[in-house]
């Protein structure tokens, strides 16, 4: 983990992520540049029922009916359901009696930033996944979360695209994918870019909702209790 010096100065310092996660990797899609030296971890089954993303506490599940004052469409959360799966059982973030072989995520920013914190990396007794979109039918959520190394997928941003937190975030299995997708969205989304899992790694902490609140959690600087806000 992270000691609180380093936090408090990523924190001072998160004004600048936001517009630097907007200008950079325009243009052509681009693979991942990351090369994890360890074994891959096979993915663990996803608790979808009664799993909550490790960083910001929201069901990895999307709500039925209104939740916290909102109503969300059919597969809008699990669109963006990422993983980190360890090679060996670790104590649960909340329970440390706990032991768990997976932690889940519902966005893709709050995996990338839960392991900034926890100084856990893709390849080192551990291996990220998230969700290709590509292949992810919001109509049979659960059946069609295929995941996919983190490591090797294509990331797209639109500015004007609504996920979980606020991450503009999607991963495709191909840039060609990731391209269609990015074409056939090009006036609802406005800005567009595409990122390697290496460049996301590179910008974390990544801005999402409530971002300084939940780093300074993860970090120990507030209490349990706080209310994230969503």
């Amino acid at each position: 983990m992270r000691n609180r010096r380093e936090v408090v100065k990523a924190l001072a310092g998160l004004a600048l992520t936001a517009p630097a996660l907007a200008q950079m990797g325009h243009g052509n899609p681009v693979m991942a540049g990351s090369k994890p030296s360890g074994r891959a971890v096979p993915p663990k089954p996803i608790p979808w029922e009664a799993g909550t993303c490790a960083f910001c506490g929201m069901p990895i599940k999307t709500p039925e009916g209104s939740w916290r004052g909102r109503t969300f469409p059919k597969g809008f959360f699990e669109q963006t359901y990422s993983q980190i799966a360890f090679a060996e059982p670790r104590p649960a973030p909340h329970d440390p009696q706990q032991q768990v072989e997976a932690l889940h995520f519902e966005s893709i920013a709050c995996m990338v930033n839960y392991a900034w914190v926890h100084g856990i990396k893709d390849g080192e007794e551990a291996t990220f996944y998230v969700t290709d979109r590509g292949s992810y039918d919001p109509a049979r959520p659960q059946e069609t979360v295929r995941l996919i190394p983190a490591r090797s997928a294509t990331y797209y941003w639109g500015e004007r695209m609504m996920v979980v937190m606020n991450a503009h975030l999607l991963a495709f299995a191909s840039p060609k994918a990731a391209q269609e997708f990015a074409e056939k969205n090009r006036a609802q989304h406005g800005r567009q870019h595409f990122y390697s899992f290496q460049t996301l790694l590179d910008l974390a902490p990544l801005p999402e909702m409530n971002l300084v609140a939940l780093l300074a959690k993860h970090a120990g600087l507030l209490g349990e209790g706080m209310d994230h806000g969503h």
